[in-house]
């Protein structure tokens, strides 16, 4: 409990003071060229994912795969979705499409880095499949594309 003093000895509470909000920094007025390759790069290869990943899927229940095959298609599908879907948040500025990109180029390198442990996958596509995912790393955690996407 507070003294009475507190308040110039009226005994009254002294009033709350209103938080206030950091000031953001203005969005930049035009969209910066690093936005446009990076969206563009996500919807192109995101596009071609889901069509390759709706051909898979096609093709594994027509042939009757097994339930892990299907699974793990269907996976891909979801994941490419995600990343049409984080291309084009990426473009309109949307914050959380940025970090969709970004857990999405991370899920990308987790999985390539396990398929070629596993030897399920080339040494040469590993590599060019991390160099591109990193490359979109490291332009979405950029300062330009930081700015824009609040």
């Amino acid at each position: 409990m507070r003294p009475m003093s507190d308040n110039g000895g009226t005994g009254r509470e002294p009033p709350i003071r209103p938080r206030y909000r950091r000031p953001e920094p203005e969005r930049p007025a035009t969209r910066p060229a690093s936005v446009w390759i990076v969206s563009i790069l996500l919807v192109l290869f995101g596009v071609l994912g889901v069509i390759v990943a709706a051909l898979l899927l096609d093709d594994a229940i027509s042939h009757g795969e097994e339930d892990e095959v299907v699974t793990a298609v269907v996976f891909a599908l979801l994941l490419a979705g995600a990343q049409v879907v984080a291309g084009v948040g990426v473009f309109v500025g949307w914050g959380r499409g940025r970090k969709l990109a970004m857990a999405v180029c991370a899920a990308n390198v987790v999985i390539v880095i396990v398929a070629a442990a596993t030897d399920r996958m080339g040494s040469g596509q590993s590599w060019l499949a991390v160099a591109y995912n990193g490359a979109l790393l490291f332009g979405l955690a950029g300062p330009k594309i930081s700015e824009w996407c609040r």
